[in-house]
């Protein structure tokens, strides 16, 4: 055995010499690189209950008892999945892919809005009466019209025509030429917001126009033009039920939203 010292001494020698800086380097970067790997973070498990559902749907599907190679494959198939899911969650895909982050924002939604209990009578009638002018028809007209899809020329003489009881052909209308208590926006939605001004605008029983719409034109006779009514609660009890749950739900987000503020810096840029 050496005495100390020349041990010592070969072990000087050894540190100065450049492989051992080289494999002094390796190791530590090795170590390095042992400590920042995944490994380190939660395993991937595949649960005893997971793993026999999985067999449970693959046999119910196929109508045949789940052989090795079979259960060998789904094991493999579900790693792969949980694998790639990690991946794309370390590539950072779920900030950058707007359809994956779209459905992680609405599943967190649903997380956070699941479980409440369906509102009783007393809290739907006590929210449509704190919101009584939600609960309103919208304006209505009855009328008739004649259709063109390209403005004739002989506007004023039509219009005389019509006014005198006489028929006047135009083009064939795709909704038809009378028109019963139909609300603003179905018409605005046929029609276009100009023709439902102008519409409201035109002298009530008796022809007018040419209006112009999205579809063409038209000359119109108003029948009847109905105000805003209230809608009784019975009526629209069922629009109520959802518009309690849907401010219920705001609230329980505008609460999240204000617990996650307090955790990040938020920039607004203008």
């Amino acid at each position: 055995m050496a005495p100390p010292s020349r041990a010592i001494a070969r072990l000087a020698r050894v540190a100065r010499e450049p492989m051992f800086h080289f494999l002094a380097i390796g190791v530590a970067l090795f170590a390095a690189y042992a400590l920042l790997e995944p490994r380190s973070s939660e395993p991937i498990r595949l649960a005893a209950a997971t793993r026999a559902a999985l067999i449970a749907e693959f046999e119910a599907v196929t109508g045949a008892p789940a052989g090795a190679e079979a259960v060998a494959r789904l094991e493999r198939d579900y790693i792969t999945e949980e694998l790639l899911y990690r991946d794309a969650l370390a590539e950072g895909l779920h900030l950058s892919d707007g359809a994956v982050r779209e459905r992680l924002v609405e599943q967190r939604r649903r997380n956070i809005t699941d479980g409440f209990p369906e509102p009783g009578d007393e809290d739907l009638v006590n929210f449509y009466a704190e919101n009584v002018s939600l609960y309103r028809s919208e304006p209505a007209a009855s009328f008739e019209h004649v259709f063109f899809a390209s403005l004739p020329q002989d506007s004023t003489v039509l219009v005389a025509r019509l006014r005198a009881g006489r028929a006047v052909g135009g083009d064939t209308s795709r909704f038809g030429t009378e028109f019963s208590r139909y609300g603003i926006s179905m018409l605005r939605g046929l029609y276009g917001q100009d023709f439902v001004a102008a519409l409201w605008e035109a002298p009530r029983a008796e022809w007018s126009g040419p209006i112009r719409s999205s579809e063409g034109w038209h000359f119109v006779k108003p029948a009847e033009r109905l105000p805003p009514e209230q809608l009784p609660f019975a009526a629209v009890r069922e629009q109520v039920a959802h518009d309690f749950m849907a401010a219920r739900a705001r609230e329980a987000i505008d609460r999240h939203r204000a617990e996650l503020e307090r955790r990040y810096d938020i920039v607004i840029e203008r």
